[in-house]
């Protein structure tokens, strides 16, 4: 089938492409590959157990995003005061590592101390030219060997001297001397980093927000995956034989993805695409019959033994998310072409691994375990990247395909800016801004 007047088509119905259609005047198509919308920002419903893929909680400084993610929501949010710990050494700190060293080996703080004061006050180091020279820098040797490298090599799965650092932004607490000091050697609570205050549904789990997006818009169209795309003749061609015409095309896919659909595309481009990475992430889901099985939202873990960068405790982002008497975990595990992950005995060894670092009893009752797995998940920032992206962009802009999102802009986007992005593709694809006054969203107060 194919429509004889070209209109706007959306590929994916994640939330940068919900919201791409949702700032849409006028008529549209959006379709989606799989059978439910929220692309990576999704839920399952398991044994009454809501797990969600990955961490997903909602904090932004943009007013506009604010307005439009709380009017979404309604009343179905609450506020959480972030509660989150780092495990090492057999302990358990506060996060961020950096300004939480107390309860640490006496020798670990001296060396975090003494490596910190020569990053600040010792002699220039060289440039910074990737990820680790900025861990050096910003930390010094003692926080880069016994938290930030060990930490970024699994999360990233890959080793942070291959990795750019301009993505960093606000992403990573700098050291502010007075408080690193502070809390190297008393319990401090001060909260940083933007998501130290966070909202999350109370019911639905992060499905929550991409479902009230999907209740706003023209239906999506599921099981449409796209197999090529035809810039000449405006025409996407789906894996069910359908054709659709565009008038411009709004693409979620992954970027590389995308150039590899799209027909007539020159060499360059397309090798410029192949040195596009990004990790996978392996969730492994425990539900426990045992309640309050931690007060912690999450816990990172940096070292080594343990396969898992990240545990997370649902049910104390939202009681809905588990059944009553009960508690469940979300293991976050990473994997790239330099870090596999052995499938089988995954859940058994993380059962294990969970027992030595004290979060499960030996006596425990496993009464839920399940695998989900997100690829891609994290995009990993080359040396090299803003530049590819940047030419990868405008060269499909130039087609009039317009590509956004995590994966479309191929950047570290979290869930407001991925429905920011899909706002501002809905305003290229119409040529102007679209008027906030006319969105009629309901201003909440959150101070």
């Amino acid at each position: 089938m194919s429509r004889t007047k070209p209109r706007p088509v959306i590929l994916g119905a994640g939330l940068a492409g919900l919201s791409a259609a949702y700032h849409l005047h006028g008529a549209y198509d959006i379709f989606e590959s799989s059978g439910s919308v929220g692309g990576v920002a999704r839920s399952v419903v398991r044994d009454g157990f809501t797990f969600d893929h990955a961490i997903h909680v909602l904090y932004t400084k943009d007013p506009y995003a604010s307005r439009l993610i709380t009017d979404l929501l309604g009343d179905n949010f609450a506020e959480h005061e972030r509660i989150s710990w780092i495990y090492s050494n057999g302990v358990h700190t506060r996060y961020p590592y950096q300004a939480n060293m107390l309860g640490l080996p006496l020798a670990t703080v001296r060396e975090n101390l003494l490596g910190l004061i020569e990053s600040r006050y010792g002699a220039t180091a060289g440039p910074i030219r990737n990820f680790e020279d900025w861990i050096h820098a910003m930390f010094g040797a003692g926080i880069a060997k016994n938290f930030m490298l060990p930490f970024n090599r699994k999360v990233w799965a890959t080793e942070p001297c291959s990795m750019g650092f301009d993505w960093i932004a606000d992403r990573v607490m700098l050291p502010d001397m007075d408080e690193i000091f502070s809390g190297a050697f008393r319990d401090s609570k001060i909260h940083h980093g933007p998501n130290a205050v966070f909202w999350y549904p109370e019911q639905g789990g992060t499905a929550a927000l991409p479902q009230a997006f999907a209740e706003r818009i023209r239906p999506v169209q599921f099981g449409m995956r796209a197999v090529s795309i035809d810039p000449c003749a405006r025409l996407v061609q789906f894996e069910n034989g359908e054709t659709h015409l565009f008038e411009t095309l709004i693409s979620t896919l992954p970027l590389p993805t995308l150039i590899g659909l799209t027909e007539h595309v020159p060499a360059r481009i397309r090798q410029l695409a192949a040195q596009l990475r990004a990790n996978r992430v392996i969730n492994v889901n425990l539900g426990i019959a045992r309640p309050n099985i931690s007060e912690r939202h999450w816990v990172y873990y940096p070292e080594e033994e343990f396969e898992f960068h990240r545990v997370s405790f649902p049910g104390n982002f939202s009681a809905s998310l588990v059944p009553s008497g009960m508690s469940s975990m979300m293991i976050e595990i990473s994997e790239s072409p330099t870090r596999h992950i052995e499938r089988k005995g995954l859940v058994r060894r993380t059962i294990k691994q969970l027992c030595r670092a004290g979060v499960l009893a030996k006596q425990d009752q496993i009464v839920h375990e399940s695998t989900t797995e997100i690829d891609p998940a994290y995009i990993i920032p080359g040396i090299d990247h803003d530049s590819i992206v940047g030419e990868l962009q405008a060269y499909l802009r130039s087609l009039g395909i317009l590509s956004c999102g995590r994966f479309g802009e191929w950047k570290y986007l979290n869930m407001d800016q991925a429905i920011l992005s899909g706002k501002h593709a809905a305003e290229m694809a119409m040529g102007c801004r679209v008027p906030e006054s006319s969105l009629n969203l309901a201003v909440v107060n959150n101070e």
